[in-house]
């Protein structure tokens, strides 16, 4: 009877480890299943992450697109589902410097001085007054036409934004100038290598990852074609999204996106037309879009095809570091510019 009991302790024990090496070898399989699968599944994050930081990127756009041609106080609502990404407002994030002569009896220039002042210069002195614009006044400078440069002072904030356009004797305007410092937004969304940032801004987009520098995704909204009288054509929204109080969030936030109404820069037609870019989202953005924009020039500079180039070309060095033209500024083009303000809010 002694045997017979020692023999069931010892199978006992013997299923005792037998359930036991069983389970470790279970947990290890699975142990190793899991390393295995860990990076798959933190590539599957990340995907589903982009993915609804890219569908943020592309309904805010839309929306704003639709938005911004509109006439003021003119808005919609729209619902984004921003849970996983985190949405805020990039300021004065680029700057456009846009001007062109409205005739072309003379050739004008206008410098920014400083804060409080500009010079004006006519090559056939037919310039007799100026008005500045901006979004927190009008001022109207009368000066004697002169063969130098004239210098201007006005009192109001000119920093960020101004319009400004010179007149003639007949109070007819022969130069306009505009320079508009935009704002736009950013997506940002945790990932398992740092962060993915999408800009929106002016109607373009751009694209980084961490550790990464800034990509062009989209460019901004300009068109140029040629009429069938050979006229080049020219067209291009410079769109400014300003944000009003905080910026909504939580998983269903909801937006109001409204437009404080288009204003027309140029349209019709112009001469000596030139305009200048500068981007402080990265050091790499405002090359890359020169270098974009001067394309064709620099293809066709280098087989010697200039005299074939229709389109962007440099205003005044190569580089486009001067500013950028049309047809080397030589003749008249069909010139429209629309300065878009549209606000975001609650």
């Amino acid at each position: 009877m002694r045997s017979r009991a020692v023999a069931k302790d010892d199978l006992a024990v013997s299923e005792v480890i037998g359930v036991v090496m069983l389970l470790a070898m279970v947990i290890t399989m699975m142990g190793g299943v899991f390393l295995m699968l860990t990076p798959y599944v933190n590539d599957f994050q990340d995907n589903t992450a982009w993915a609804n930081a890219n569908g943020i990127a592309e309904r805010l756009d839309e929306r704003i697109d639709i938005v911004a041609s509109a006439s003021a106080d003119t808005g919609i609502k729209t619902t984004v589902p921003s849970g996983s990404s985190s949405i805020t407002p990039i300021t004065g994030i680029e700057t456009w410097v846009v001007a062109a002569d409205l005739t072309d009896q003379d050739v004008i220039t206008v410098t920014y001085i400083n804060k409080s002042s500009f010079s004006i210069f006519a090559h056939n002195e037919s310039a007799s007054s100026a008005t500045i614009w901006t979004k927190s006044g009008e001022e109207t400078i009368s000066f004697e036409p002169s063969e130098e440069e004239v210098v201007i002072e006005h009192n109001l904030s000119v920093v960020s934004m101004y319009i400004l356009t010179v007149y003639d004797d007949d109070n007819t305007p022969i130069h306009r100038q505009a320079k508009i410092s935009i704002s736009g937004l950013m997506i940002s969304t945790k990932v398992q290598t740092g962060e993915h940032s999408i800009a929106l801004v002016n109607d373009a987009r751009y694209d980084k990852f961490s550790n990464e520098p800034w990509t062009i995704s989209e460019t901004p909204d300009i068109n140029i074609e040629e009429l069938f009288d050979g006229t080049m054509r020219a067209s291009l929204s410079i769109r400014d999204v300003g944000v009003a109080g905080r910026i909504p969030d939580g998983k269903n936030a909801v937006y109001d996106i409204r437009s404080a109404g288009p204003i027309s820069l140029f349209s019709g037609d112009a001469w000596n037309f030139r305009f200048n870019f500068e981007s402080t989202l990265g050091p790499t953005i405002t090359p890359q879009m020169n270098e974009a924009w001067l394309t064709d020039y620099t293809l066709h500079r280098a087989s010697d095809t200039l005299d074939q180039h229709r389109g962007i070309s440099p205003w005044l060095r190569s580089s486009g570091s001067d500013g950028m033209t049309i047809d080397g500024g030589n003749s008249m083009i069909d010139l429209e510019i629309d300065l878009q303000l549209v606000e975001v809010s609650e």
